[in-house]
């Protein structure tokens, strides 16, 4: 099955992914995380941000979270995933998909700013920033809405939908 945690830059994504890492660790299940950073740090050429960018870039990444999915993981992919899109053609591709938002707000992940992205943006160095001059679709019904990465009471509840019936 495919776990995937999406949200805006800076919502706690990553730290949330990880939790649910640690958890599904714990209760015996194999698994593989996904981080969109760092999948796009092994990638030659590195994507680019451009919206035909970005497609290929969630194809990959869909393609990718499916491989191991069949191969019997389940696989925890974090990744902002801006469009709906993205994340449809993930779960299009997944033997059983999870969708999980990270709902914080634009102004909270501003002030986070984990990477400098939102500081990079306001200083005109990037574009195509999701909450900034990038639309982000949230989901229309998530399996699970966490408030934040250190969200513990979502962790349980995404692995309750990991070991509980969802459709595909």
């Amino acid at each position: 099955m495919v776990v995937f945690v999406t949200g805006l830059p800076s919502s706690g994504k990553s730290t949330l992914a990880r939790g649910v890492e640690v958890r599904l660790r714990e209760v015996g299940l194999a698994c593989a995380r996904l981080d969109g950073d760092e999948v796009r740090d092994v990638l030659v050429p590195r994507p680019g941000y451009s919206e035909a960018e970005r497609g290929a870039f969630y194809a990959t990444l869909a393609g990718l979270a499916a491989l191991l999915a069949g191969q019997g993981l389940v696989v925890v992919v974090a990744a902002t995933a801006n469009q709906r899109a993205y994340r449809e053609r993930a779960r299009e591709r997944a033997p059983r998909f999870v969708e999980v938002w990270v709902d914080v707000s634009v102004a909270e992940c501003r002030r986070r700013d984990t990477k400098g992205l939102f500081a990079a943006f306001r200083r005109g160095e990037v574009s195509s920033v999701p909450g900034e001059d990038a639309a982000y679709e949230p989901p229309l019904a998530p399996d699970v809405v966490a408030r934040g990465g250190a969200d513990e009471a979502a962790v349980e509840r995404v692995i309750a939908a990991i070991q509980g019936p969802v459709a595909a």
